[in-house]
């Protein structure tokens, strides 16, 4: 299962907090883990060691804001909200960074190739409804479509007869040699 698919089960809050932290984290009409959501980054999966468990304190009982939690070594009837260490927080943060850019990456491959079928495609029918191989050759050439993103398409033998045709109507082929772009 990917880390992004999973549900949040901590938060990774950096210190010391903001004024702007402290007024989301002091709002009384949301829920602490509502708070605390509000003003971390959420954390998924369930490996992060708990090291302590704390116990919110609201402003009224410390009537300045000097101390916003006390923690405890074990969980108790107050001492209930998990804590984890800081370097676990962040490698667990690091391994969905690294997922999102292998997604984005994912992602932008699937974009170029759809925009690339639906270039060559388009190309292709240029040449197939109104003859004009040499337009239809200059308007691929735009593109910078590779012959192995051609082969990728796995075009159906309509548009491969007339992209061959395309790509010997002039003195360059419109096609790009070699690998991806």
């Amino acid at each position: 299962m990917s880390l992004t698919s999973q549900k949040p089960t901590g938060v990774f809050v950096r210190l010391p907090l903001s004024n702007e932290q402290l007024g989301k984290l002091l709002i009384p009409t949301r829920t602490f883990n509502e708070r605390m959501i509000s003003i971390g980054t959420p954390v998924t999966g369930g490996e992060l060691r708990v090291s302590a468990f704390a116990d919110y304190i609201p402003p009224s009982a410390i009537g300045v804001m000097a101390q916003i939690f006390e923690v405890s070594d074990r969980r108790t009837k107050s001492f209930n909200e998990p804590l984890v260490r800081h370097s676990d927080a962040q490698a667990q943060i690091a391994a969905l960074e690294a997922e999102v850019v292998h997604l984005r990456e994912d992602m932008d491959a699937s974009k170029r190739k759809n925009f690339n079928a639906g270039y060559l495609i388009a190309c292709c029918n240029i040449y197939n409804l109104h003859n004009e191989e040499g337009i239809a050759a200059d308007i691929l050439r735009e593109a910078g479509i590779t012959e192995a993103e051609v082969k990728a398409l796995d075009l159906n033998e309509y548009d491969a007869e007339a992209l061959a045709v395309i790509r010997g109507a002039g003195n360059d082929d419109p096609i790009l040699k070699g690998g991806a772009a």
